[in-house]
């Protein structure tokens, strides 16, 4: 249960602070104190007081269904940045006296005992699950998400205390009967402004259906649950969703893998499903639930990999147990396997055969700057990762070695501020110690990334961001009084048709035009001010030049771009009809 932060000096990596967060677990006086803890998740890290400073946010515990004695008190935990000189982080809120605030939370013994373990059994239910952060409600501040084996999907506020109507549970009048194991994404599903919690369960849709289907939630902020859902499932879902427009519509999709346990229901399916809970299909193209050989307990992958201007969907295959016959997909968008795919992935260890359980995200980008997205995979606790091609093709087996097993998926960023990507995974050593290991590769900071570490950022979202994409006039057109001052303008508009923000700038073909300004950045619509020296134009229509628009998103072009215009000006007499208005008295 160890939290470690290494740092770069520019010269080497250093590990600057590490704390046992188990001490902030005893110290809030669980019933059963353990000598230690374990941490089987991916942190958050985010802004979350909005001081300008990180929080660190972690769930420890790890799984409540494993042998007695290794099971620990577990319960999330919030750490705050407080310097460097030396290097300290704290909790960002001590728990209070009446527990009501602070953390850690949620400090609930709800299972662990008993027959099927369903009864409390002395110790604070561990959380085997990734936390979420983001702001759910509105308030400007980020929210804390977490879904766990207590039979609850929690949100918290920074300072620990619950959001308003949280937790979803059956004892908040919620059908949610039973916990999971699947992380939560956070995304706007029903275009409300605000991020949905998306979260598959171990819960049947009703109550006594235990064992027979489950379920993947979709919950607003303020505790209501999205229309159309929680959408039954026939498989336990411990995969983790995925979220992206796949039909470029403008609305979200779901993508997740099921689990394995219930005896009627397949575990070898990928789900998906639109923003409203209907199942996903493309005009003309197959319905999902896609099938694979095996198990599927992997969380999904979103980007495009083959540059079709769509997303892929990419995920591995395999159980608990080692088999040596699971295969790395890709689909497109309408069902169809990307070319290549499903693909067997040899293990890079040397006491392994065949392509071993990929319990895992693959990870998507270009981390060697050639132009095309590689596909990272590790295999359950390999001694490395192997890289494959867009079309398949494994094109590096023993290239990044480890000296233990990996539990976790490798991610890629420019961590050193160098300009290029590095490739960090973290396993641990002959000797039981943690070990970091870190990959200068050539890949430039601004090469595609889609999907660069499990649930795609560090605050754990599972979305997949909506591309921006530029809108511009095919046409522009001004109208110019003969005989009247020479010079004409108007007003053009730069808009985004997708999402996030992008650079744009224009340029003309001739100097007749003006243009201010003529660059800048935005995220929904801006205004441009164009004018035309008219000197010398005869009568009539005049075609002056062309306008060309161009956008980038982290210096790589975006859909749309380059566009042109041509700005056409008729000269003669303009007549202008100007309507009555008409008011109503009362």
């Amino acid at each position: 249960g160890i939290l470690h932060v290494v740092s770069f000096d520019g010269a080497n990596w250093t590990e600057v602070w590490s704390h046992q967060t188990n001490d902030d677990i005893n110290a809030a006086n669980p019933p059963n104190p353990n000598a230690d803890n374990n941490i089987r998740t991916s942190q958050a890290i985010a802004d979350l007081d909005g001081d300008g400073n990180l929080e660190i946010v972690v769930t420890v515990g790890g799984f409540v269904h494993t042998a007695t004695e290794d099971r620990r008190n577990g319960g999330v935990l919030v750490y705050t940045y407080q310097g460097d000189s030396p290097w300290q982080f704290t909790l960002i809120e001590p728990l209070s006296a009446d527990g009501s605030r602070g953390w850690p939370q949620p400090r609930i013994d709800q299972i662990g005992a008993g027959a099927g373990e369903g009864y409390p059994d002395g110790l604070w239910d561990g959380i085997p699950t990734s936390p979420a952060v983001g702001d759910i409600d509105g308030d400007g501040d980020l929210e804390v998400i977490v879904a766990g084996m207590d039979r609850r999907i929690h949100a918290w506020h920074h300072d620990g205390t619950v959001v308003s109507g949280w937790p979803i549970s059956q004892w908040n009048g919620d059908p949610l009967w039973r916990g999971g194991r699947s992380s939560p994404a956070l995304g706007d599903i029903d275009g409300d402004g605000l991020p949905e919690v998306v979260v598959g369960t171990m819960s049947p849709l009703e109550n006594g259906q235990q064992n027979q289907n489950a379920t993947l939630w979709a919950i607003n902020g303020d505790s209501t649950v999205v229309p159309g859902f929680p959408i039954k499932t026939e498989q336990y879902i411990h995969s983790s969703p995925a979220l992206g427009d796949l039909d470029g519509d403008g609305h979200l999709e779901i993508v997740v893998g099921v689990g394995q346990g219930i005896s009627s229901g397949r575990e070898n399916i990928v789900y998906a499903w639109n923003h409203d809970g209907t199942p996903f299909q493309m005009p003309g193209g197959q319905p999902w639930p896609r099938e694979t050989t095996n198990t599927v307990l992997a969380p999904p992958s979103l980007g495009d990999i083959d540059g079709d201007g769509e997303l892929e969907i990419v995920i591995g295959e395999g159980g608990y147990s080692s088999t040596e016959n699971n295969k790395l997909y890709a689909w497109n968008p309408d069902g169809s396997l990307v070319p290549g795919f499903p693909v067997l992935v040899p293990s890079p260890s040397t006491w392994a055969t065949g392509s071993l359980p990929m319990q895992y995200t693959p990870i998507l980008a270009d981390f060697d700057g050639d132009g095309t997205i590689e596909i990272l995979v590790n295999h359950l606790n390999d001694w490395g990762f192997v890289v494959v091609e867009p079309n398949g093709t494994v094109s590096d087996v023993t290239g990044h070695p480890m000296r233990q097993g990996l539990w976790a998926p490798p991610m890629v960023d420019d961590i050193d501020n160098d300009g290029k990507l590095e490739i960090v995974a973290a396993s641990g050593d002959a000797n039981q110690n943690g070990e970091i290991r870190i990959w200068d590769e050539n890949g430039a900071a601004s090469s595609p990334l889609p999907w660069p570490m499990f649930h795609h950022d560090i605050e754990r979202t599972g979305l997949y961001p909506a591309v921006p994409s530029l809108g511009f006039p095919d046409q522009i057109f001004l109208l110019h009084q003969q005989g009247s001052l020479a010079l004409e303008g108007t007003t053009v508009s730069i808009w985004n048709d997708g999402g996030g923000q992008f650079d744009w700038r224009l340029a003309s073909s001739t100097n007749l035009i003006h243009l201010s300004p003529v660059s800048g950045t935005l995220t929904d619509t801006t205004r441009v001010q164009l004018t035309v020296d008219t000197t010398g134009f005869s009568a009539g229509w005049t075609t002056v030049g062309v306008i060309t628009a161009t956008a980038t998103s982290d210096s790589r072009e975006i859909a749309g771009s380059p566009k042109t215009a041509p700005v056409q000006v008729y000269v003669g007499t303009v007549a202008h009809l100007y309507l009555p208005t008409i008011l109503k008295g009362n």
